[in-house]
């Protein structure tokens, strides 16, 4: 009977096969959070949606909070390291931001829901979320830090701006995933990448970013208008 209930299931397309049991639990995470809010998902949703016994539950996740850090940290990984592997394949620090920013935004594209997951659901989700989600946006600050070492006197700009500049990005990325504003995320990158080079390498390197094209990705489409 369970089996046939997911398959009635909607959402149950492309989760995986029911003999993963955890696989399947963290696509139901995913997707009842995006839908409903951490705070509405009950434990019985998840062994629903996911189409699973209470007992292969709990030989994964010891509750509901364990199993929506789990998999915040999952999905913040494969985030993470799609954007530095794409920072770290550039030998300068603005074309590794410029490629670090285009991935990121491809990932946002390609993931719609982990993304709303990951960002507004763990802002209502409790003081537990909002810690992981900091340790993450510490490694992107990282990134933008990185710009002091353009300047002839590094201690001249503090950490602060770039902290500023990925709450920016954040508080942009949020607003738009409330609204479900059209566009793809690539569109607003010259923005933000506007805003991130000014501080480091000043006004004019900062205005070449608005012209510059993406960096290629073989297999990926170019994108539209831009190169």
């Amino acid at each position: 009977m369970a089996r046939h209930r997911a398959a009635a299931d909607p959402a149950a397309a492309g989760r995986p096969e029911r003999g993963d049991a955890r696989e399947r639990i963290v696509a139901a995470m995913v997707e009842l959070v995006a839908e409903r809010g951490y705070k509405a998902t009950t434990v019985k949703q998840l062994l629903r949606r996911a189409g699973v016994g209470r007992a292969d539950f709990r030989r994964h996740f010891a509750g509901k909070r364990a199993c929506f850090l789990a998999v915040y940290d999952e999905l913040a990984e494969r985030f993470a390291a799609s954007v530095l592997a794409a920072f770290e394949a550039e030998a300068e620090w603005r074309e590794g931001l410029r490629a670090a920013a285009y991935a990121a935004a491809r990932w946002v594209g390609e993931h719609p829901r982990e993304a709303r997951f990951a960002t507004l659901e763990t802002m209502t989700a409790g003081d537990f979320a909002a810690e992981r989600r900091e340790a993450t946006l510490r490694r992107f600050v990282d990134l933008v830090d990185a710009g002091r070492e353009q300047l002839d006197d590094p201690g001249a700009v503090s950490r602060a701006m770039a902290e500023g500049v990925v709450g920016g990005v954040l508080g942009m990325l949020t607003r738009n995933l409330r609204r479900g504003a059209g566009g793809r995320p690539e569109d607003f990158v010259p923005e933000l990448m506007f805003l991130a080079v000014r501080p480091y390498l000043g006004i004019e390197a900062a205005r070449e970013e608005l012209t510059t094209p993406p960096p290629r990705v073989v297999g990926a489409e170019p994108v539209a208008g831009r190169g």
